[in-house]
């Protein structure tokens, strides 16, 4: 009887060791999958800030395209004015030689008489530039035409004229003799 006590004792050391080893290796897997959670629930938070950042990046870089793309507009833009006045200025358009003159009737009326004389002083020519802004010219009945020839007792004619006339101040200079000679 001893003998079977004593042969039982090692195969409950045996067990009692297995669980305890079996608890060990549970244990430490555990905390392996603890750390892995921990380390997976980190890296998915790192890369949808890694995200939210490669979107922030490329917004700006949108923006920082779309602003330079503006500048070299400004740039073409700037360009094309410096080659506008250096044109003009070989043409004669200097600045020091024109006057200027807001012209601003609204709503007058006038006979047709008058009105051909003033729309002749705004035509363009060597001598005057007229930027207009705004031009209405309407009759005040219903039963008149515009280009109809009428009594010079019919009523007048309803002008508005605004805009701009510059005017020459000082002789255009003379063309340079290579322009002026035929060949």
């Amino acid at each position: 009887m001893t003998s079977s006590v004593s042969a039982s004792i090692p195969w409950h050391n045996r067990v009692r060791q297995s669980r305890r080893a079996s608890l060990l290796l549970f244990a430490i897997a555990m905390g392996a999958l603890l750390v892995a959670v921990i380390w997976f629930t980190r890296a998915r938070s790192d890369l949808a800030e890694a995200y939210a950042q490669v979107g922030g990046r490329q917004q700006a870089l949108a923006a920082a395209q779309q602003r330079n793309q503006e500048a070299r507009l400004r740039v073409q833009l700037a360009d094309g004015a410096k080659m506008l006045v250096q044109r003009a200025q070989s043409g004669g358009f200097v600045q020091e030689n024109w006057g200027e003159r807001l012209i601003n009737i609204s709503q007058t009326p006038l006979v047709r008489d008058e009105i051909n004389p003033l729309l002749g002083g705004v035509t363009r020519n060597s001598e005057r530039i007229f930027g207009a802004e705004a031009f209405e010219l309407s009759v005040t009945r219903a039963d008149e035409g515009l280009f109809d020839t009428t009594d010079p007792r019919s009523p007048p004619l309803m002008l508005s004229l605004r805009g701009t006339l510059l005017f020459r101040t000082q002789a255009m200079p003379a063309a340079p003799a290579i322009l002026t000679e035929a060949p």
